[in-house]
């Protein structure tokens, strides 16, 4: 049961680019649930406004792939994602056992830089310059879906981004030297007290426990 002080609370929540995943649809679906009364409001930023907009107190919290080390701010890791590569339905790729970050080597590769994988995007910058060429970057998954199906090279995404895609005329296919993950980041300013927040971090923890077990 919510009392009246509940009934007026804010939560103020801002997303980063390549957030967006069925974790962050059960999270904000268990919210709902729990706690009808609470008025959610999003917010779609750039990673570097959702730090300035923390800081600031513009927003309550911020959901971000890329990890702070800013000590006004709390960074509370969540749920992770494997990282896979997107192939035409007809790729050559496709016939080998195992597929290593060394097969992608002097192949046209397109990159959403907005799912930020530290690991991966060290061993792309010497693979690169070992075969002197550069990924080619894209404004959105779907770009870089379009491209791949369309037969002009192969994608690094999210598994479960490209698995979803499957319908559109790409495959998807593990990565098998890693791992190479992106991690979802709960980020909030240090010293906040706010009951809201704090509810919500909780739900977020519980749908990452869901999710990893």
């Amino acid at each position: 049961m919510h009392d009246a002080t509940s009934q007026l609370s804010h939560f103020r929540l801002a997303i980063a680019p390549g957030v967006p995943s069925s974790h962050l649809s059960a999270l904000l679906a268990l919210q709902r649930a729990e706690e009808p009364d609470v008025a959610i409001a999003f917010f779609e930023v750039t990673v570097d406004d959702l730090h300035t907009g923390l800081y600031e107190g513009r927003y309550d919290a911020g959901l971000s792939l890329r990890e702070v080390s800013d000590p006004s701010l709390k960074s509370q890791p969540l749920w992770a994602e494997d990282m896979a590569v997107a192939t035409p339905l007809r790729s050559p790729l496709l016939s080998k056992e195992r597929l290593t970050i060394d097969d992608l080597q002097y192949r046209p590769l397109f990159r959403w830089q907005a799912e930020i994988c530290p690991l991966l995007d060290r061993r792309l910058s010497a693979l690169m310059r070992a075969g002197e060429q550069s990924a080619r970057h894209v404004t959105s998954f779907e770009m870089m879906a379009l491209w791949v199906a369309a037969g002009y090279g192969i994608g690094l995404s999210a598994r479960s981004r490209i698995e979803h895609a499957h319908g559109w005329g790409i495959a998807m296919w593990p990565i098998c030297d890693g791992p190479y993950k992106i991690v979802t980041h709960l980020q909030q300013p240090h010293g906040q007290v706010n009951p809201v927040t704090e509810r919500f971090e909780r739900r977020a923890l519980q749908i990452a426990k869901a999710g990893a077990a």
